[in-house]
């Protein structure tokens, strides 16, 4: 068999893998609703039942105005959608490979970050009179959530 030949058959194989591996990360993303987590919206949140919860919690919280994402990403463009894309990454892994009822909050301090931010002519005299670590959800860990 010719070399032009094999490197043929190597580019048809590889198109097809390319193809088969496109149309079942395509297939996906629309299964699994990927293009909802593009906007500020909770109800995606909902897309996966575990989230029910918390979704039920924070729609009777004090926080129920605000939405998921203010407090969950970061403030700043591109590590929003950086982060974005890490939790979609790590929410299909843990659906796939692991118990997905043992969900945990992953990045506390972009939380805890955007906590501060809103709250900091409240929060600003506690900081560095008390509280000089940043943990809010010491103490206020059901506010946005209400008790569960």
């Amino acid at each position: 068999m010719s070399t032009r030949r094999k490197l043929g058959l190597f580019a048809g194989a590889l198109a097809i893998v390319f193809g088969v591996l496109l149309g079942a990360g395509g297939y996906t993303f629309f299964y699994a609703k990927g293009h909802s987590y593009l906007v500020d919206n909770p109800q995606a949140c909902i897309n996966c039942h575990v989230m029910n919860d918390f979704y039920k919690t924070w729609r009777i919280s004090s926080h129920r105005g605000i939405s998921c994402n203010s407090c969950h990403i970061p403030e700043s463009f591109p590590a929003d959608y950086l982060v974005k894309m890490e939790h979609g990454l790590r929410h299909a892994y843990v659906f796939t490979f692991e118990d997905p009822q043992i969900f945990r909050l992953k990045d506390e301090e972009v939380v805890l970050n955007n906590c501060v931010s809103c709250h900091n002519k409240v929060v600003e005299p506690i900081l560095t009179a008390a509280c000089n670590d940043n943990r809010c959800l010491l103490c206020h860990s059901g506010v946005a959530h209400g008790k569960r």
